[in-house]
């Protein structure tokens, strides 16, 4: 379902040259409009309370050990499943083509390649994992409300990727991972301040680690066999 709503907005959006924060807004209406959708109690969701009390799944129970430690491998191989996918897909062509649309995509509509298209399957192929996300997650939480569809959990996830690195794949894990460390910990002894926290955690990094913490460290590896190839150079010289 989250492929097939992704397929439709996509074609529709990209279809009309929609870019930019202008994509990004009109996605964020599109999430805040499900989020009242949840609250409406004739449409089945629950309304305020959402859809709770899930036990069982298949006829095992959610809240025995067993279960709880098969669905945390279930998530693992997910994820895993996930970086290996799109590590095949941004090394293929599509996922040059994506590059390409990222730095100029007017040159790209220019040279003959379908930036709608490539754009459209990159949208698909992320909801779907989305979905697989979500279908891992409400079995481990037992419930889902509308206070976890608000626009401002999208904001949440940018801030991820940018705290660890928006041109890595590893950077959106542990990014995923730094933040919600600090999330548990702010929400537990800080809770005033984590309303705070993702605005002022999205501009230190902006401002101070443009490339994530991983894109960071990937420079500061690159850079060390340069500096000592540098220094070699100049004492054999000298």
């Amino acid at each position: 379902m989250p492929g097939r709503v992704a397929f439709v907005f996509g074609w529709f959006a990209f279809r009309a040259r929609v870019t930019g924060v202008y994509l990004s807004i009109i996605a964020q209406g599109l999430t805040y409009a499900t989020m009242l959708a949840f609250f409406r109690n004739d449409l089945g969701f629950g309304g305020n309370n959402g859809l709770t009390d899930f036990r069982d799944l298949l006829g095992f129970n959610l809240r025995s050990d067993g279960m709880r430690v098969a669905l945390l491998w279930a998530s693992a191989v997910a994820l895993i499943a996930a970086l290996a996918y799109c590590r095949l897909m941004v090394a293929s062509r599509l996922g040059k083509v994506l590059v390409a649309i990222r730095d100029a995509e007017a040159r790209v509509r220019f040279l003959g390649n379908r930036a709608k298209s490539s754009k459209l399957v990159a949208l698909v192929v992320s909801a779907v994992m989305a979905g697989v996300g979500g279908a891992l997650y409400l079995p481990q939480v037992g419930r889902i409300n509308p206070s976890e569809v608000p626009p401002t959990n999208s904001m949440e996830a940018v801030v991820r990727v940018a705290v660890g690195g928006r041109r890595t794949l590893a950077g959106a894990v542990v990014g995923t991972a730094a933040v919600n460390l600090r999330k548990s910990y702010c929400t537990a002894n800080l809770r005033e301040l984590w309303l705070f926290a993702p605005g002022m955690l999205f501009m230190l990094v902006t401002l101070f680690l443009p490339r994530g913490t991983v894109g960071s460290l990937d420079a500061l590896a690159a850079r060390g066999p340069a500096a000592l190839r540098a220094a070699a150079t100049y004492g054999s010289s000298a």
